[in-house]
């Protein structure tokens, strides 16, 4: 995914900025950092668009998407899925015999 394809997609959902809003570039600068592990400073040196035809990096911005995309959906449908206590679970999985 391209840089500027991520950062349309997000910084409005996420931030509720727009391209010419005061912070833009500071705050994208920060969520590519937080998606791609990079430095702030190394991102700033692809210049004034953000810009990168690294493959790694696309593909971690094809990941931040992806990770973006389940966390609202599991956050819009959490009410949904039902409560499961992990411990009782583990538990009950490991002793079959063993009622909890």
């Amino acid at each position: 995914m391209k840089v500027s394809a991520y950062l349309n997609k997000w910084m409005l959902t996420l931030y509720g900025l727009k391209p010419e809003d005061w912070g833009y570039r500071q705050k994208a600068i920060a969520e590519i950092s937080r998606v791609t592990g990079l430095s702030p400073n190394s991102i700033k040196g692809w210049g004034k668009d953000l810009e990168t035809d690294s493959t790694y990096i696309l593909k971690l911005l094809d990941y931040g998407d992806m990770a973006n995309e389940l966390t609202i959906f599991v956050n819009k449908y959490k009410h949904l899925l039902p409560k499961i206590d992990v411990i009782d679970t583990i538990i009950s999985r490991d002793n079959p015999e063993q009622k909890t």
